[in-house]
């Protein structure tokens, strides 16, 4: 795909840091693209995080997500150098793999810390768990639960839930740490709750586990990253309603309104 036709001046990107196990969390930079300077390389505005600029290093590499007129697009890039042009920090980048096409909804993140509950069912326990998710659905929450607590199936067989904090949620999965350590590969079942129309809702949502990673000066805790499987338009839509509201709020916060 010819990229000069897709990215025009002034579309919105942003750099996810390519992290490897054992290196600092995630964080996620907004900048602009401004040109093409070659068949392979552009030029973007140096990012800000937070108020102040970030001066990207050579060498450094990132997924990119490029808002554009026709949808969302993501590659992978490394930066090849930074400069000034009138007066105006940018950094050039490489582009090193084809442009995918995203999903709007289940790329969208949002960073948060909402408790969560999660358990590792064996096959015929996720069968069964599969079968009475509709009666679940979005069950208001009456009174905390008691974390790790264990709980007693039809069959008698106890099924332990590990007590984890959502980092950030999509439409597409959830980070989260967790003193348990979940294998790669695994579909987990796990409770998640948050507000919608200032009512406290709790889903049962299953996910295969992408990757596992030890939490970098925290011995015994876990980042889990994790792609939501079984999830039905219902679901994927209430938490993108959250998403939203919540992006809303945050945005009306820092513009000072009430």
């Amino acid at each position: 795909m010819n990229k000069s036709n897709l990215i025009e001046t002034g579309n919105r990107l942003e750099l996810r840091k390519i992290r490897h196990i054992k290196t600092a969390e995630e964080i996620t930079y907004v900048s602009r693209f401004l040109y093409q300077e070659s068949a392979d390389e552009a030029v973007i505005e140096m990012p800000a995080k937070e108020g102040a600029l970030v001066a990207l290093e050579p060498g450094t590499a990132f997924l990119v997500c490029f808002y554009t007129n026709k949808g969302l697009y993501q590659c992978r890039v490394q930066v090849v150098s930074r400069r000034y042009e009138d007066k105006l920090p940018v950094a050039v980048i490489k582009f090193r793999s084809e442009f995918e096409r995203l999903q709007r909804r289940q790329y969208y993140r949002i960073e948060c810390l909402l408790n969560m509950e999660f358990c590792v069912p064996k096959e015929a326990e996720l069968e069964r768990l599969l079968w009475e998710k509709s009666s679940f659905h979005e069950q208001v929450i009456q009174e905390q639960t008691t974390p790790e607590e264990e709980q007693e199936e039809e069959t008698g067989t106890p099924v332990n839930f590990y007590t984890g904090i959502a980092l950030d949620l999509s439409g597409g999965g959830v980070r989260f740490n967790s003193g348990y350590q979940a294998a790669e590969g695994e579909v987990i079942a796990m409770k998640i709750a948050f507000l919608e129309q200032d009512v406290l809702k709790q889903q049962l949502l299953f996910a295969k586990v992408l990757a596992v990673y030890p939490v970098p000066n925290r011995t015994g805790l876990y980042e889990h990253r994790v792609q939501f499987v079984h999830i039905t338009n219902a679901e994927r839509e209430s938490i993108i309603r959250y998403i939203f509201f919540e992006e809303r709020k945050r945005r009306k916060k820092e513009a000072g309104g009430d």
